[in-house]
């Protein structure tokens, strides 16, 4: 005589969206920072770029070489934002846009090469960084 076995409910931590959340614990803690973002959206000054970029130099010890280029690039074009939002503030507030949205960008390439920085860092930042540009193009644009 054989038996059959009914299956068991899957337990609650191994059901596919608790462990996407699980997973994605970075993007989850990102999203749920920048949540405010999108409530009441704000252009964060340009400055916090550059701020952003030199944490990687504590973070990127595997090539610091190649962080100090990048960071030269965000003073560069915090330097163009400071020059040009007096003549033109929605240019200014495109660039910013821009430097996050490439940010973002950076993140990514990070994550998926998984150099440089911990790849839970990237994906949070990347996150973080996406949510930021497409809130400042909202608000603005």
């Amino acid at each position: 005589m054989t038996t059959t076995r009914t299956p068991k409910a899957p337990a609650f931590w191994t059901t596919p969206l608790v462990r996407a959340f699980i997973d994605r614990w970075p993007m989850v803690i990102a999203l749920a920072i920048s949540w405010d973002f999108w409530l009441t959206p704000l252009v964060p000054p340009v400055w916090t770029l550059v701020l952003c970029q030199s944490a990687y130099l504590l973070w990127g010890w595997r090539k610091p070489r190649l962080q100090l280029a990048v960071l030269s690039v965000y003073t560069a074009l915090a330097a163009a934002v400071i020059m040009v939002t007096p003549h033109a503030p929605h240019v200014g507030v495109l660039l910013i846009a821009f430097g996050w949205g490439a940010h973002a960008v950076w993140d990514l390439v990070h994550h998926v090469r998984n150099a440089v920085v911990p790849r839970w860092w990237s994906e949070f930042c990347g996150v973080f960084d996406l949510v930021i540009a497409v809130t400042i193009l909202l608000k603005w644009f």
